[in-house]
């Protein structure tokens, strides 16, 4: 059994930055491929990034 590499606050804070990243890609690009923008928060947050300006900034394709 694999378990969860995230704390329960973790994952707390990236479900809250998720939502807030969907939200704002939908109102600028309403037809975004919202998977490409989880697998783009979940690749960096794997890596250790937790600050949530880099992880939207990655989510959206922008530089941080």
């Amino acid at each position: 059994m694999t378990m969860c590499p995230y704390s329960s606050d973790e994952l707390n804070e990236l479900h809250r930055v998720l939502e807030e990243i969907i939200a704002e890609a939908k109102q600028s690009w309403p037809n975004i491929d919202v998977d490409e923008i989880i697998e783009r928060l979940f690749d960096l947050a794997d890596h250790g990034e937790r600050d949530p300006g880099k992880l939207r900034a990655a989510a959206l394709g922008t530089a941080a």
